[in-house]
């Protein structure tokens, strides 16, 4: 049986709807597929730490910020889901960044292509993404799909969770009430997280 793109999808919506906590959310996600094809991988993912590395990315946003602070004139933050390529490994590695825009529209996401703050340094390493990226590379059939679903699950589960019982709010929002906030891949999927306020 090969996966669904619509209905992995509406699974991960229910998971992210539900605001779990990040652990259970990760392993939730993980049930579909090793529902349909059980692999001996999934286990290594479960194994994944998923709460120390909300720890890092909230210093990680935190900071940015703190260094440079949003303008006043941003009404909306996007955490770009990225690859990068390493000349010294030559290889491709998972990366976020961070920019925000005057501009915000919830069902497009043309208005991040025009970004009104873009901190210096912006981007930020997600380990848990390239050892997943790691283990799913084995899986020559599955990859592609899996390698565009669950970074894109984990960003938003993950980051959701910050942004709702982690993060110092104050440092965000200094000279406004409100700031959306969404993640998702530069050209593709994305998701409105809860917003910053």
């Amino acid at each position: 049986m090969d996966y669904s793109h619509d209905k992995f999808w509406k699974h991960f919506e229910t998971i992210f709807n539900a605001k779990l906590p990040i652990k259970e959310a990760w392993n939730k996600i993980i049930d579909y597929p090793e529902s349909i094809k059980p692999k001996d991988y999934w286990a290594t993912l479960r194994q994944l730490n998923v709460e120390q590395e909300q720890e890092e990315l909230k210093a990680w946003m935190e900071q940015i910020v703190t260094k440079e602070p949003i303008y006043k004139s941003t009404i909306a933050l996007w955490i770009g889901i990225t690859k990068l390529w390493d000349d010294e490994s030559e290889k491709e590695f998972y990366a976020i960044y961070l920019q925000g825009s005057k501009n915000y529209d919830p069902k497009d996401t043309e208005w991040i292509d025009f970004p009104n703050y873009e901190p210096e340094d912006n981007y930020g390493l997600i380990r848990n993404l390239n050892l997943m990226d790691e283990v799913l590379k084995t899986d020559k059939e599955d990859y592609a799909f899996l390698d565009w679903i669950l970074p894109v699950a984990y960003c938003a589960l993950t980051i959701d969770e910050i942004i709702r019982t982690k993060l110092d709010k104050s440092i965000f929002l200094t000279s406004r009430k409100r700031l959306f906030v969404t993640t998702g891949f530069d050209e593709g999927d994305f998701v409105n997280l809860t917003d910053l306020s």
